[in-house]
């Protein structure tokens, strides 16, 4: 993580760059210290180094719709990336295995949009764009809302701001999917001012949860108190 002053989180997620452009060239020579989730097939993650960030794997639709395809696209990648704890896919709100994603160790679902509230047992921070499935699975959404900023609507978040900070999810990727350098950079260049005026923390996908776990013990005492 970095610069951990903040209660604010940013997570920029971004396709793979073309075989063409490497890494570094997508960073604008800058050495990557930014944790970016990547995300792509199990065919094109295979060919990037894997000291890039983190990996993700994206699933189609073929993937998800059989049991046994599914388990041995996960192996598969697991074999390859030992770390995997990130997948991608489009349809949200809808049963994708849950059980065989936990069990394979995938701990983050990143879809499109998430429109199912929260397990009771494992509440979502107030605003945050993501829920937990299931215990050990989140599924965070990377169409974050975007709020009309109205003069009483702006003096309402003056008055009352999130108590456990904000997470911004900010996919990079262009409309057809594909990797878009210039809204890369814009992103990577905003972000890089966000931390150095310490107004927020950048972290990636698989993070999330030990994040959640963290701020969610710090905070049970407040709530024990207050319901004594």
């Amino acid at each position: 993580m970095h610069y951990q002053s903040s209660s604010n989180l940013h997570i920029i997620c971004a396709p793979l760059p073309p075989s063409n452009i490497p890494i570094v060239t997508a960073f604008n020579g800058r050495t990557p210290t930014l944790p970016i989730s990547w995300y792509g097939t199990l065919n094109r993650l295979e060919k990037m180094t894997h000291d890039i960030g983190t990996m993700c794997l994206e699933l189609d639709s073929d993937d998800l719709c059989v049991k046994h395809r599914l388990r041995m696209k996960l192996r598969s990648a697991r074999h390859s990336f030992p770390d995997l704890k990130v997948v991608v896919i489009s349809n949200p709100g809808r049963d994708h295995h849950y059980d065989l994603f936990v069990d394979e160790g995938i701990s983050v679902i990143l879809t499109h949009s998430t429109n199912v509230r929260s397990s009771p047992r494992r509440p979502t921070p107030a605003g945050w764009p993501c829920r937990n499935v299931q215990w050990g699975l989140w599924e965070v959404s990377r169409d974050n809302p975007k709020p009309r900023f109205t003069r009483g609507l702006l003096s309402a978040l003056a008055q009352k701001r999130p108590h456990g900070g904000t997470l911004q999810v900010l996919d990079t990727g262009s409309q057809n999917g594909n990797y878009d350098h210039k809204k890369f950079t814009k992103a990577t260049q905003r972000l890089r001012h966000l931390i150095s005026k310490k107004a927020t923390t950048a972290i990636s996908l698989d993070q999330l949860p030990t994040v959640i776990t963290k701020r969610s013990s710090r905070e049970m005492p407040t709530s024990i108190l207050k319901a004594a």
